[in-house]
């Protein structure tokens, strides 16, 4: 079974997450599978756009938590994180169509998008400050390019979860629709952008790529801040705290943090 399922038609690639039975949370494996088939998209220059969804009633619960937890835990970080770069980076814009859920790393993955649709159920939010994760420089610079500063603490320093219909409202995603229009419209979005000047597209995405670095890339102007920040999210990866959250999150109670 492929990880991640590809349908190019014309101009429009389409990948599913194909993780069902397990929500389509992002093993290792997935992440490497995501980067693989973001890679074909970019090397089919045919493709002008590409619509990320997910198979089954969620787009992305988020880290499988058998590859956060254990000693081994820090390895899923650079293979997630290289994900993430080779979507926010694809040559071509990148629409997330979200349904059911985009939680934690599933809600990173939309961010690293360049246009979000949500269903009007769907659940989105990043709850790391609930488990003792750590996010990280760039997924952080991300959410606060996107939805600002204020939405950015919601959903990381107070756990906040938006709706598809309330994260519209907060610019978390740019359009929010009944769950039985999610394809048509993620289709017609593609449409649209796939029937504009190629050159153009493409020139004004690397542009706004290029600008929201030097807008925000604390890696130049304060490296010794992002560093820090790095031995943060490596930190929480070892922490009990970690454990303990994971282990609140099967046991379905409260979990008890110590700080360490």
């Amino acid at each position: 079974m492929d990880l991640v399922e590809r349908q190019f038609s014309e101009h429009i690639a389409k990948l599913s997450l194909n993780r069902p039975d397990q929500r389509n949370a992002l093993s290792i494996d997935m992440c490497d599978a995501i980067a693989a088939a973001v890679d074909e998209v970019d090397s089919r220059r045919g493709i002008r756009v590409v619509v990320l969804s997910g198979s089954g009633e969620v787009f992305c619960a988020g880290a499988d938590l058998s590859a956060v937890s254990g000693p081994h835990a820090g390895d899923f970080i650079r293979p997630f994180e290289r994900m993430l770069e080779k979507v926010a980076r694809c040559r071509v814009p990148a629409i997330a169509a979200i349904q059911g859920a985009a939680l934690g790393g599933g809600l990173q993955l939309a961010t690293a998008c360049d246009f979000r649709i949500a269903t009007e159920t769907a659940t989105l939010g990043i709850p790391s400050s609930r488990l003792g994760i750590v996010v990280n420089f760039e997924n952080v610079r991300r959410l606060a390019l996107l939805a600002g500063l204020s939405v950015a603490k919601e959903i990381l320093m107070a756990g906040r979860t938006y709706s598809g219909g309330e994260a519209l409202a907060a610019g978390l995603v740019n359009d929010s629709v009944d769950a039985a229009l999610l394809d048509e419209t993620a289709a017609e979005w593609a449409g649209r952008i796939a029937s504009l000047a190629p050159l153009s597209v493409e020139g004004a995405k690397r542009s706004l790529t290029v600008v929201a670095d030097h807008m925000s890339d604390a890696r130049r102007v304060a490296p010794a801040d992002v560093e820090a920040l790095d031995v943060l999210v490596r930190d929480a990866y070892a922490s009990a705290d970690l454990a303990e959250g994971l282990a609140a999150l099967r046991a379905k109670r409260s979990a008890s943090f110590t700080g360490r």
